[in-house]
C-alpha cells in the first residue's frame, strides 16, 4: 500500500511470514532467489502458492472492496497488545491478520518505547524514535502496508518522559525534542502512504489517567495537572498540524485525537477533567472516549433509558469541542468491552456488545471499537483470564468475533451495493441508519 512500487515485495514478505511461523524449512534461496529477481516475483509467489501444501492450506484473507473516499466501517476492535499468542509469526502480524480475516478496514495499535513488551519483540539499541521503529521494526510497516483503511496509534514518542504530569513541569528542551519526534512521524506517514488511500488518527491513551494521581475516580485533577496536559496536547497537535502544512502529499491523511476517559464526573457533578477544562482549548480532529465510566452502567441499564445515558455522555463530549472544518461527527468510541466474566455467558456477552454497537452507529459515532482481540487482564483470585476478547488464549473464536465478522460481511456488501446502484459512495450518515439493522437481523 506505500507509494514507493514495492507491492508484489510485500506480498513476498507476508509469504515468507506464513512459512516462518509454521517452520515449514523452505529452501531460504529459493526465497531470496524470487525477491531478487523482480520479474519473476508473481510467477514465484504462484510456485509458493502450488507446491508448498502448507501455504494452500493457510485461508486466504478477505480484500476489503477498494473505496477512494473516507467512509468508515464504524465497528472495529483493537491490537494494543498481544497476552497470548497462537502462532509462530511476528505478533503484530499474527493479529492484524485476524483483523483482515474478520473482514476489518480498522486497525488500532500502540506505537511507543514500550513496544518490545506489548508485542514480544527484541529491543533494538538502533531505535531511539518513533519514525526509527515504524521503519527499523518491520512488524509495523508489514500491518501498515496491510490493506487497512484506518489506522489509529497511541502514539508517545521515545523523546517523551512524561514526567510532567509528576512534577508539573515540561522543559522547553523535552518539549522540542518531543515536537520534532511527533512533526517527523507525522511527515514519515504523509511521504511513506501518499497515494494509499489511508487515514492515520494519532492519539493518546485515556488521558485523565495522565492527571489524576494513583488512577483513583474520587480524586480530582488539580489545576497545575490540567494546565500540563493542556500544554502537552497543544505540543503534540502542534507537530502533527505544521507537518501536515509543510509535507507534500496526496491522498492520505493523518488526523489528530484526543483520547478522554472521565466523562461521567464532569458531566453529573462540574467536576474537573479533560473534557470540560482542557478539551474546549485544543484543535484537535477528533475525540476518543474510552468509555467505561459510564458504558458499564448504561449496558446493566439496558433499553432506552441505558441509551440515554450514552448519549448524554457523547453529546456533552461534543459540546465542550472546538469548532472544526471537518464534516460529521467527530467524538468517536476508543474503547468500550464486557468481560465474559462479568456476564457469565459467552451469548450474553455478545448481546451486551450488540447493544453498544447499535447505539454508537444511532448516535453517529465515526468509530465503535471494542476491547480488544486477545483479553489481556487476568483475575488475580482465579488466574483466569477475565474474557476481554474476541479470541481465546486457545484460539477459539468467540459469539463476540462470530458478531463482528457478520456485520463486516453486511458492510462490505452493502456498501457495494450502493455504489453500484447510485455510482457514488454512500455519506456516513446513510451507512449508519443502514448498519443498525445488521445488528438486529
Amino acid at each position: 500500500m506505500r507509494n514507493n512500487g514495492r507491492n508484489v515485495n510485500l506480498q513476498m514478505r507476508d509469504c515468507v511470514w506464513e512459512f516462518q511461523g509454521k517452520k515449514s524449512g523452505v529452501d531460504s534461496a529459493f526465497v531470496r532467489g524470487c525477491m531478487i529477481n523482480s520479474m519473476g516475483k508473481l510467477c514465484c509467489l504462484m510456485a509458493f502458492f502450488f507446491l508448498h501444501p502448507l501455504l494452500a492450506q493457510t485461508p486466504a484473507m478477505e480484500k476489503v472492496a477498494p473505496r477512494s473516499h473516507e467512509l468508515s466501517q464504524v465497528i472495529g476492535t483493537q491490537i494494543i497488545s498481544a497476552p497470548y499468542r497462537l502462532t509462530n509469526q511476528p505478533a503484530l502480524i499474527e493479529m492484524a491478520k485476524a483483523l483482515r480475516e474478520m473482514g476489518s478496514d480498522i486497525l488500532k495499535l500502540s506505537v511507543s518505547p514500550k513496544y518490545p513488551e506489548l508485542y514480544h519483540l527484541k529491543p533494538n539499541p538502533d531505535i531511539k524514535s518513533l519514525r526509527d521503529l515504524v521503519t527499523k521494526e518491520s512488524s509495523f510497516p508489514s500491518v501498515f502496508d496491510m490493506p487497512f483503511r484506518h489506522i489509529m496509534l497511541w502514539v508517545y514518542p521515545f523523546s517523551d518522559s512524561l514526567q510532567q504530569f509528576h512534577n508539573g513541569k515540561l522543559p522547553q528542551k523535552e518539549a522540542d525534542l518531543i515536537y520534532r519526534e511527533l512533526y517527523d512521524f507525522t511527515a514519515h506517514l504523509l511521504t511513506t502512504y501518499s497515494g494509499s488511500g489511508k487515514s492515520f488518527y494519532l492519539g493518546n491513551w485515556e488521558g485523565d489517567w495522565h492527571t489524576v494521581k494513583g488512577g483513583d475516580l474520587r480524586v480530582d485533577a488539580t489545576p497545575e495537572s490540567l494546565r500540563i496536559m493542556r500544554e502537552w496536547l497543544l505540543l503534540r497537535e502542534k507537530a502533527v498540524s505544521d507537518a501536515r502544512r509543510n509535507t507534500d502529499h496526496k491522498d492520505v491523511k493523518v488526523f489528530f485525537y484526543v483520547e478522554i476517559n472521565l466523562v461521567k464526573k464532569a458531566m453529573r457533578e462540574g467536576r474537573p477533567a479533560i473534557v470540560n477544562e482542557v478539551l474546549p482549548y485544543i484543535k484537535t480532529d477528533f475525540v476518543s472516549y474510552s468509555s467505561y465510566d459510564v458504558t458499564k452502567g448504561a449496558l446493566k441499564t439496558g433499553g432506552d433509558a441505558g441509551r440515554k445515558e450514552l448519549f448524554e455522555a457523547m453529546d456533552y463530549i461534543e459540546k465542550h469541542l472546538p469548532p472544526s472544518d471537518l464534516v460529521g461527527k467527530r467524538v468517536m468510541i476508543g474503547e468500550y468491552g464486557v468481560t465474559l466474566e462479568s456476564v457469565g455467558d459467552a451469548q450474553a456477552q455478545a448481546q451486551q456488545v450488540a447493544q453498544m454497537m447499535r447505539w454508537g452507529l444511532e448516535w453517529g459515532c465515526p468509530f465503535v471499537l471494542y476491547w480488544q482481540l486477545y483479553c489481556n487482564e487476568i483475575n488475580e483470585q482465579t488466574r483466569k483470564h477475565r474474557g476481554y476478547w474476541l479470541m481465546d488464549d486457545q484460539g477459539r473464536k468467540q459469539p463476540v468475533w462470530n458478531l463482528h465478522r457478520e456485520f463486516l460481511r453486511k458492510s462490505h456488501d452493502w456498501i457495494e451495493g450502493y455504489e453500484k446502484k447510485h455510482g457514488k459512495p454512500p455519506r456516513q450518515i446513510e451507512y449508519n441508519k443502514a448498519a443498525i439493522d445488521w445488528i438486529d437481523s
